[in-house]
């Protein structure tokens, strides 16, 4: 490779590193840096033409017709209202858990997950509906919104992911095949999420006790005071007692309802469509999404025909408002991501920077490694999104002449990802939460956040030490 193509590499990347710095959409950052790029290296031509022809090629992808169905299934379901319902169900069935409010989050936010396949709508809506819940138990405020943010990343894990689809279309992998192998991963992080919530809980983390020994120190102090006073005093006993605070720590079991039933059937419902129809060779990934989409719609709009004619239109109009403008930036990224790869192409950087790597004769697993540590840092700083269609074009032919697996790496990028979400400076999903919970600050939660990053590294290094986690279902599958 020339010195002159390597300045002019430099050059792009700087490019789009200002717009990343400077906060402006990162998909004008691909288009605008690639095609500067394609002009230094090959002149204005090539470039007019790639400008006009990439971002159709790709995009213009049946497979990736999946974005906006699965894109529009989130919206509904949301729309419907079932999270309340999958959070009531999942507290009466933790009920008897230690920590049992943390636990029931887990699984609220993976069964929501599993309808939504957002990280940031997940840690949106259990940041309104968890954290008032858990601190009103004597959970510390920052705990709980720690909780919900590490639960939001199941979001980008568990199916239907959009994140995953974009990993499939960048790697050539199969997406019905890459959706099922995320599925055991999800399950399994789940399961750690949980166990850690039950381990930090017994040790103090949440301080359940907090509430219990101010009430506590109230009754004491209340049964002081009407002793002094005697019946001429004031008339302050432990029955004066702030109300909400003794609800607080003495709660009602949680009633389920039909409505809480109905809603988690239809999470199962849509969940058994999209991961049990590809599992038995039904449908295809698209099929399967558009299926999906439509009985999502459908759902969306018994729920909304509760409130009248005009509320169902209106929630309607929304949805496909929220749909579109989901949809659409995700294809905007696609489309300048298409720019910036044609470009990294031209200058050969991926085939010389894969030929290097295999002269050094390192085991696939540190360069797996490497490339894990360098989407967390990324991810610090950018979306799932970003990530994939800047660093998936570079790495996947590195990984690929080493004889990497592509469904588990993208199991493994994912997990990346979801650590990026609640890092400091930028993890989004702390700042989402935060936004949700009034009262929660942001570098609070970054500090409580902490212990539930280790548990994303015990997954990923069962994912390493097991990869048949990963691989099983799709071997089973008939697609």
């Amino acid at each position: 490779m020339s010195p002159e193509t390597i300045t002019i590499a430099l050059v792009a990347l700087g490019i789009l590193l200002i717009f990343i710095l400077a906060e402006q959409p990162i998909w004008i950052g691909l288009a605008a840096s690639g095609a500067l790029g394609l002009v230094l290296l090959n002149g204005i031509d090539v470039a007019s033409n790639t400008i006009g022809l990439a971002p159709f090629t790709s995009t213009a992808v049946y497979t990736l017709v999946i974005i906006p169905l699965f894109v529009a299934m989130g919206v509904f379901a949301a729309r419907a209202g079932i999270a309340d319902d999958i959070f009531i169900i999942a507290e009466r069935v933790s009920r008897r858990i230690p920590g049992n409010l943390g636990v029931a989050t887990i699984l609220a936010c993976g069964g929501f997950a599993a309808v939504t396949g957002s990280s940031v709508a997940t840690a949106a809506t259990f940041g309104r509906v968890a954290v008032s819940r858990m601190a009103a138990r004597g959970y510390r405020p920052d705990a709980a919104a720690a909780l919900v943010a590490m639960g939001g990343t199941l979001g980008v894990l568990i199916p239907p992911s959009v994140v995953l689809v974009v990993y499939a279309s960048l790697t050539g992998s199969s997406i019905g095949k890459l959706l099922l192998a995320a599925v055991l991963p999800g399950l399994t992080t789940m399961a750690v999420y949980i166990i850690f919530v039950i381990v930090l809980y017994k040790r103090g983390f949440f301080d359940p006790q907090r509430l219990s020994k101010k009430v506590a120190a109230a009754e004491r102090r209340a049964v002081a005071v009407g002793a002094t006073v005697g019946a001429g005093g004031t008339g302050v006993t432990t029955a004066t007692l702030d109300a909400p605070l003794r609800n607080a720590v003495r709660p009602e079991k949680p009633v389920v309802t039909r409505k809480n039933i109905v809603g988690a059937f239809y999470v199962a419902l849509l969940f058994a469509i999209v991961i049990g129809g590809m599992y038995l060779g039904w449908f295809t990934a698209t099929e399967a999404g558009a299926i999906a989409a439509f009985v999502a719609l459908i759902i969306v709009v018994v729920r909304l025909s509760r409130g009248g004619f005009k509320a169902t239109l209106v929630g309607l109009k929304d949805s496909i408002i929220e749909s579109a403008s989901l949809g659409t930036m995700i294809f905007a990224l696609l489309a300048g991501g298409g720019i910036f790869s044609f470009f990294l192409l031209k200058t050969g950087i991926p085939s010389v920077l894969a030929r290097q790597v295999v002269d050094w004769g390192l085991p696939a697993w540190a360069i797996v490694v490497i490339a894990l540590i360098v989407m967390v840092i990324l991810g610090m700083f950018l979306d799932g999104f970003s990530i994939m269609i800047i660093v998936i074009p570079l790495l996947w032919p590195v990984l690929d002449a080493v004889g990497v697996d592509a469904i588990w790496f993208g199991i493994l990028t994912v997990k990346a990802v979801e650590i990026g979400l609640v890092t400091p400076p930028f993890g989004l999903n702390v700042y989402v939460v935060s936004s949700a919970a009034p009262g929660v600050k942001p570098e609070k939660v970054f500090a409580a956040v902490m212990p539930f990053v280790l548990a994303e590294f015990v997954v990923i290094a069962l994912l390493m030490l097991f990869p048949q986690i990963v691989s099983f279902l799709p071997s089973l599958a008939a697609i």
